[in-house]
């Protein structure tokens, strides 16, 4: 690397951004007072249109910002450069979504600490990952390690170092000052041949045989969204009057109103409903679509990736002419995941259904170098190992370890392949997962291997153990400490007030390989775990999950039995949540039959009120093997409840 005038380079480093249309990384690394004085100076004297500043405040009220837990506003939005100050945090989540808004030739800028120490900086950010009974000395930073690595090794970026005297720049080894890289051609509204197929192919879902829904993946970037509303311009144009959009919030789809609009030549104002002549394109979110299943002439579901799957199956039977979008690397869930578990379901309901997926950039040329930065650093890039030999699934040969994180960060394809198999198995799996992952104080991580591969894997967190105050305070509604799931829900809301003084483990993750699924492996693992906590004098084996059909049907075969149901659904996965539990100990037996009692003596009032809605597939698992008689004696508990209301502990429900 060779040295350079720190305000020189960031010229150089702009003008190659812009004659390549490429987005460049920027990183001012060392003192924060310095690094923003620097950068300061650079931005006084460039010409950039929009910039937004990721933080709890920018350094005047003049520069646009927004703190990184809302930085999924710029979703379908488009801004020239980006400062992200490492310094309030570095949200994994936060710095996904924001960057994805970067236009072609625009910067990404990291404010962070002296890089070669960054890991020893207490990050604000990580307080969401501090559980009880830790403190903060005691948290560890694996992930920024993670990142860090990635961030040093990128492509096509200048680092500015202001530990130094006189502040130090260096552009990374491969960095390429030639304009070898052009802005995509224009294809009448669609600006890539990609686009324009996807345009086609939705309006044939539509003009079309029914029964044939089409599936449209792609990378951020490549103007999926768009193309879903340039053609729903193009058939209220042809005659078509209503089309449904769902999305897990508005802000995914504003891109799609955005395009549609402009298309029709009116202005689209940030609302739910788009009307043009008789026409109207309105989003409608999941749980609510799914309770009402309007009648329409296209559904169109974008980011169909984070949508849970028995919703998508829903749809698909009971819509003709349907459409899913999904994003491959995303970071709020992942089309890799999608890809493979809905795959079999449209086989079997659409078998005539249609992929197609967009390769071409639209918002930067290719080969972007923030985008291999991030997909690296924050792993956008996981999915499953395919190379290695599963033939081999007796039992008895797999092998079965309880890892640490320091493993994980030591054998990054071993972390590569374990989170790329959580990010298949979980329709939600995001970047901060993958930070709790190597930095959660409380998480176990175990895995299965199979000749050397990772054939499952479970994440658990180790829970409860509160003394009577403590215990106390949870179950009068007065603490809510983060971590503990379980004690807490089984005493704040199933009021069993001694709930929390009990030893839990919580199975939050579980994941098998898509090619050994349904061979008792799952089942195998979870054993293994259940012997483990048993003999560490755990209470209470348990899990927390969206209820449904096949799900429970996998916890009750494992010998977790339903104890508790949430009295709403979530308004993503439009599922009730519900726990299960298996006893290990005496005093877990105790809690556990009278959680379990409560629940099956509660449950059929509550199906003639608040879970109305249930479906009796479901209600027959939860109260499968059990015998519910009428009781009119009120016992100690009963007599607790009614304290809890009364005292406004614990509300009716």
């Amino acid at each position: 690397m060779t040295t350079h005038d720190p305000l020189q380079a960031f010229n150089t480093l702009l003008a190659t951004a812009k004659t390549s249309f490429q987005r460049r990384l920027l990183v001012i690394s060392g003192d924060r007072e310095v690094g923003l004085a620097y950068l300061m100076g650079c931005l006084e004297q460039a010409q950039i249109e929009r910039l937004v500043w990721i933080a709890d405040a920018a350094p005047n009220d003049k520069i646009e910002s927004l703190p990184s837990a809302k930085a999924k506003q710029l979703l379908g939005q488009d801004i020239d450069a980006l400062v992200f100050d490492c310094f309030d945090g570095l949200d994994p989540d936060g710095l996904g979504a924001a960057a994805g808004a970067i236009n072609g030739g625009g910067l990404l800028i990291l404010l962070t600490p002296g890089l070669l120490h960054w890991q020893e900086y207490s990050d604000p950010d990580y307080r969401r990952l501090l559980v009880h009974p830790f403190t903060e000395s005691q948290q560890r930073h694996h992930f920024i390690a993670f990142f860090r690595d990635a961030v040093v090794s990128a492509d096509q970026a200048l680092y500015v170092d202001v530990d130094q005297s006189n502040p130090i720049a260096l552009f990374s080894d491969e960095f390429d000052v030639s304009p070898k890289r052009h802005r995509p051609g224009q294809q009448g509204l669609c600006l890539t041949q990609d686009q324009q197929q996807a345009v086609d192919a939705v309006i044939k879902v539509v003009k079309g045989h029914r029964r044939r829904p089409l599936v449209v993946s792609s990378d951020r970037g490549r103007g999926k969204s768009s193309a879903l509303g340039l053609a729903s311009a193009a058939l209220f144009e042809q005659g078509v009057k209503r089309i449904i959009v769902t999305a897990p919030r508005l802000e995914a789809v504003k891109a799609l109103f955005n395009h549609c609009a402009e298309s029709l030549g009116i202005k689209y104002k940030g609302q739910a409903k788009l009307e043009w002549q008789d026409c109207c394109l309105q989003f409608i979110a999941p749980d609510k679509l799914s309770q009402s299943l309007p009648p329409l002439d296209l559904l169109l579901v974008d980011e169909a990736a984070a949508i849970p799957p028995s919703m998508l199956e829903q749809w698909l039977y009971h819509y003709s002419r349907i459409a899913f979008a999904s994003t491959i690397h995303g970071y709020e869930g992942t089309g890799r995941g999608f890809a493979v578990s809905f795959r079999r379901t449209l086989d079997s309901v659409a078998p005539q259904w249609r992929a197609l997926q967009l390769s071409s950039p639209v918002r930067w040329a290719d080969d972007d170098p923030v985008e291999a930065c991030l997909f690296e650093g924050l792993l956008l890039n996981a999915g499953l190992n395919d190379n290695g030999d599963f033939s081999d699934v007796d039992l008895s040969s797999v092998s079965v370890d309880k890892i640490t994180s320091h493993e994980l960060l030591a054998d990054k394809d071993l972390l590569k392949e374990l989170f790329g198999l959580l990010v298949i198995a979980h329709y939600q799996t995001t970047p901060s997962d993958l930070r709790n992952v190597l930095d959660g104080l409380n998480v176990q991580i175990w895995v299965m291997r199979i000749n050397g591969r990772v054939a499952a894997t479970a994440l658990l967190t180790e829970e409860g153990e509160f003394d009577a105050a403590l215990s106390n305070a949870v179950w009068k509604g007065e603490r809510r400490l983060r971590g503990h799931l379980l004690p807490q829900t089984l005493s704040a809301h199933a009021g069993i007030a001694e709930a929390p003084s009990l030893k839990y483990l919580r199975i939050m993750r579980i994941a098998v390989h898509p090619s050994l699924q349904r061979q008792g492996l799952g089942q195998h693992l979870l054993e293994i775990i259940a012997d483990y906590a048993d003999e560490r004098g755990v209470d209470m084996l348990g899990s927390s999950f969206a209820l449904t059909d096949d799900v429970l049907s996998f916890w009750i075969q494992a010998g977790l039995i339903p104890a508790r149901l949430g009295v709403s659904r979530d308004s993503c996965s439009g599922a009730h949540s519900a726990i299960v539990l298996m006893p290990l100990t005496e005093k877990g037996e105790q809690l556990f039959d009278i959680v379990r009692f409560r629940f099956l003596e509660h449950l059929p009032y509550q199906l003639g009120n608040i879970f109305q809605q249930l479906e009796t597939s479901l209600v027959a698992g939860l109260m499968l093997g059990s015998d519910y008689y009428d009781n009119i004696i009120l016992d100690e508990q009963d007599w607790l409840d009614i304290q809890a209301f009364a005292k406004g502990y614990r509300v009716y429900e």
